[in-house]
């Protein structure tokens, strides 16, 4: 089973003018982390993301590239477009590639198709929300996934919106602080039949001020001559008093500002004996996935 949804695009043969395909790359022009490649019978289209680090295409092809195309209802012709994206990724990340498939299809009056579908049908954003997770939930089911982290869905959807804040934060606070990335990590040294410790984690550079993101389970705190995995309630308890919550954005994050970061030297021996000493690999932040 592929780790790939991929979607045809169709059109009412009842319109009289043709699909401009101008339109369509103008469109994509104009929306942000989109780049087109043209090669021999091909365009592609590629979201690069740089939050999460991935990415999903479109491509328009010489030849349809749909299945059994015979069975489908003669109202309508391929236009020989689709849209390619993983199905094992956050919940909210495939929402957004939704979002914009649907304002795609009503821009340029598009129907949709898949294989799994009986015909070709209208788009939908809650019908294929629906359909993207059933589809995620068929290919857990189905397949062996390994170097992905179960997760809260509410808190994953919390750590998803921060992570898509990170530039805006930056400028908010006139990059006076400093505002990281997500990320996994797995346990790599778990003894035979016991399960991986992992969690979601966040850089900390010692004694520099930071925005501390919601939920995440793990901080890695990186001094001049040493790096360690501290659990972020650890070391929450330990340097409470300096912290402050930010209020009226997200709930759970806090910020460390540039004296109270300095003042945080004279913690660093508990920081230390509260270190986790287990291995670790990283994983990117879409290698989390809603939990049962």
């Amino acid at each position: 089973m592929e780790n790939l949804l991929t979607i045809h695009f169709f059109r009412d043969n009842s319109i009289e003018a043709k699909l401009d395909f101008n339109s369509v790359l103008e469109f994509f022009e104009n929306q942000p982390n989109f780049q087109i490649y043209y090669s021999d019978g091909l365009v592609e289209i590629e979201y690069k993301d740089v939050e999460f680090d991935f990415k999903y295409r479109y491509l328009i092809t010489k030849k349809s590239r749909v299945n059994q195309i015979y069975r489908l209802s003669p109202k309508f012709s391929n236009v020989n477009f689709l849209v390619e994206f993983p199905i094992l990724i956050p919940s909210p990340l495939a929402r957004e590639i939704l979002g914009i498939i649907q304002k795609l299809c009503k821009t340029f009056e598009l129907g949709i198709y898949h294989d799994s579908f009986s015909d070709i049908r209208l788009f939908n954003l809650v019908e294929m929300i629906d359909f993207y997770e059933s589809a995620k939930k068929a290919y857990l089911a189905n397949e062996e996934v390994d170097g992905k982290i179960s997760y809260d869905a509410e808190k994953l959807n919390v750590i998803c919106k921060f992570q898509r804040s990170v530039k805006n934060l930056i400028e908010y606070y006139h990059n006076d602080v400093i505002v990281n990335y997500c990320y996994g990590l797995i346990q790599t040294d778990a003894s035979e039949g016991n399960k991986p410790f992992s969690g979601i984690c966040y850089d900390w550079r010692f004694t520099s001020p930071i925005i501390f993101p919601p939920y995440v389970d793990f901080i890695n705190v990186m001094c001049d001559d040493m790096n360690f995995i501290i659990r972020r309630a650890d070391l929450f308890n330990i340097i409470n008093r300096k912290l402050i919550e930010i209020k009226n954005f997200l709930p759970d994050m806090y910020i460390l500002k540039v004296k109270q970061a300095k003042a945080c030297k004279m913690y660093l021996k508990k920081l230390v004996k509260a270190k986790l000493n287990y291995e670790f690999r990283q994983v990117k932040l879409i290698d989390c996935l809603e939990a049962e």
